[in-house]
This record gives structure tokens, sequence and C-alpha cells, in this order.
């Protein structure tokens, strides 16, 4: 009988047998990639688990909504609307309320870093369960208002009203609990692409009759500015995110051969920058504050400045794709701000914008080359053999 064998070197064999129950691995293809895993492993068990979570708070959420619109005596529950309880205003009540403690508790049971401390762990799980509670909320915002002018005036009665209630409450608790699951670098990355320009986007918007351009970037933060807190929390949560993935990002490259003092100096950094956008959104540009709040702004885009010189002596194996561009940032952000100090070509809401987000867009863009670094350097050659 003809035996197949798969050749791999002694390093890749060495990581293997850590993931292998007996001395045997489960093998499955995905997404056209070939995956490795502990055969006690189920992979669908994280599609189970988040079945299994979502059904109670479903349930318990119908009846509550049930027993919220006998007790209102109408014999009507309106669909959407504000007038009297509706299924809109429940649903998004509910789901956020039993979302926001369900992510919490679904991410605590799965399989945490042990080397992490509890703060880490903390601090972690609540940035992650209030981003992505905040983003179901948003989502659901705009989908009751298309749905209240798709289907105005649309009536139920209670027991149908409940049942809706359930089904909404269930999709959203799903997402969430199904997100909590699958938390990834790439994900992180998304969701703080996310947080940051829906945040500020909607600090824009909120601000339009203001004219807040003619003041600069950080009237948005002001106390002279409509709803002020959305702004800052934005960048305080922003911040938070990014304290997040350093700590994946380098927890992973940790157990990699290429780590070094020098990515421990990049760790540094941007722990720093996290800080920095944190304190620009604590400390508003306004009396006393005003001191802090520019000096953290400037911090922040000089830390930037720095890592990008020194960008080729920190990761000598960075590419030459992304040191070029690196570079074209630093050129970028001099040249605004010639054009902003010097001759005065661009006004002040301008400068920050572009310089905001110029050091934005390359931190990420940095975040996803060192994770290709990482990737190469847990690539094997293997060998197919037929005896």
């Amino acid at each position: 009988m003809t035996k197949n064998y798969l050749e791999i070197p002694e390093e890749l064999y060495n990581k293997l047998s850590d993931y292998a129950e007996n001395d045997q691995l489960s093998i499955r293809l995905e997404n056209q990639q070939i995956l490795l895993e502990n055969p006690k492993i189920n992979h669908t068990n994280k599609q189970n688990l988040a079945l299994h979570y979502f059904i109670v708070p479903s349930l318990a959420s119908g009846i509550i909504a049930l027993l919220i619109f006998l007790s209102t005596n109408h014999p009507q529950i309106a669909f959407t609307g504000s007038r009297h309880l509706s299924v809109a205003s429940l649903s998004i009540i509910l789901s956020t309320l039993f979302g926001f403690f369900g992510f919490i508790w679904t991410y605590l049971r799965k399989s945490c870093d042990l080397s992490k401390s509890k703060f880490k762990i903390f601090r972690e799980t609540l940035t992650l369960s209030v981003a992505y509670t905040s983003i179901s909320f948003a989502v659901q915002i705009i989908f009751w208002y298309i749905i209240g002018k798709t289907f105005s005036g649309v009536t139920f009665d209670p027991f149908t009203a409940g049942f809706l209630v359930l089904v909404f409450v269930g999709i959203i608790f799903y997402f969430l609990i199904s997100a909590a699951l699958s938390i990834t670098l790439p994900n992180l990355i998304l969701l703080l692409f996310t947080t940051f320009i829906g945040g500020i986007l909607v600090s824009m918007a909120t601000n339009n009759q203001k004219d807040w351009w003619q003041h600069n970037f950080s009237f948005l933060g002001t106390g002279e500015a409509t709803q002020h807190w959305q702004f800052n929390i934005t960048l305080i949560f922003s911040a938070l995110i990014l304290l997040t993935i350093t700590d994946f990002l380098f927890a992973e490259f940790s157990k990699s051969s290429l780590y070094n003092y020098k990515f421990k100096i990049i760790r540094i950094f941007y722990i720093l920058i996290a800080f920095l956008i944190a304190f620009v959104g604590i400390f508003p540009a306004q009396s006393w504050t005003m001191p802090i709040h520019n000096n953290s702004a400037f911090g922040l885009v000089a830390v930037v400045l720095i890592m990008i010189i020194f960008l080729k002596w920190l990761v000598p194996t960075i590419s030459k794709e992304f040191l070029a561009l690196s570079w074209t940032a630093l050129i970028a952000l001099i040249l605004s701000a010639v054009a902003f100090m010097g001759i005065h070509y661009l006004s002040l809401t301008v400068f920050e914008i572009i310089a905001f987000a110029i050091a934005f867009t390359w931190l990420v863009m940095f975040i996803n080359s060192l994770r290709a670094i990482i990737q190469e350097g847990n690539e094997w050659q293997v060998k197919l053999l037929q005896k």
C-alpha cells in the first residue's frame, strides 16, 4: 500500500507538536487555505457557541418586551416611532444592554493570553465591548430610521411585537457574540478605522451649522461645539483600541525569533502615541488645557516623524515600497507645515486635518507591514513524499 508523507522542517515540527493531541492533527481546506488544528477543536465551534449563547438572551428580551407591551394596555404597538414604546425602541435598548454584557462574558470565556496582566485584560475587554456595542447601536439607529420611513404607521399586536423584538435582538446579539469569538488583528484595525472615522464624521456633521472649519479642527472637542463629547470620546476610544492592537501585535511578535530590543522601542512609540491621542481628547483646546492639547497634538506628529526617520534602523527588513511610502509621508508632513506656518497657504483647520490624516494612516499601514514581517518569519517550505 502506498503511503503519503509530508516532510517538514524541524522548527515547524516543534511548533506543531505544541498543538497536537497525542501526536495527531486534523487538516482541512478553507478559503483556499490549508489549516492544521488540534483534532479536539471543532471548526464549527465558534458558530455553535454563538448560537447557544444568543438563544437565552433573545428569549429573555422577547419576554421582557411582551410584558412591557402588555403593561401599556395598548392593543396595537407601533413598529417605529416614539409616541409609545415601539418595537424599534425596545429592540435598540435590549440588544445594546444584552449585547454589551454578552460580549464581555463571551470574550472573557474564550482563551486569553495568560501572560497578560489582569489590568490589560480588563482594559482590552471593556474597550472592545464598548466599541462593538457602539457600532451595533449606530447601525441600528440607521436601520430603524430607514424602516421608519419605509413602514410609517405600521402597528402590531403585543404578542407579534414581542416576537419581533426577540428576532431583532437575536440578530444583533449573534453579531456581537460572533465578533467576540473572532477577534483578530485585522478585525481590530478595521474597528479602529470604523471608530475613528465614524466618530469624526459624526462630530463634523453635528457642528455643520456652527462653521467649525473657520476655527480649527480641535474646535469639535471644545465646549462651544455641539455635543463635543463625541469628538473627545472618539479620540479616547481610538487610543484604547490602538493600545489593544499594540498588545495583540507584539504578543504575536514576541513569539518570533525576529523579536529584539528595536521592536520593543517600536512598542514604546505606539504606547506613547496612544497616550498622546487620548490626551488630545481628554484635554480640549480651551482655557488652561490648551497647552496640554497642543503639545499632545504636535507630539503625536513628532513621534511619527521620528519613527519614519529611524525606520530603516528600527526595521532593517522593512520593504522598499513601504520605506518609500514613509518618506513620501514625511515630505508631505513637512510641506504641509511649511504651507501653514511658512507661507500661510493652508489654514489651521486644513493643516490639522492633513497632518492627522497622514500620521494616522501611516501608523495603521506600519502595523500591517509589521504583520507581514511576522508572517514571513512563520513560513516554511514543505515537501510531499509518496512511498
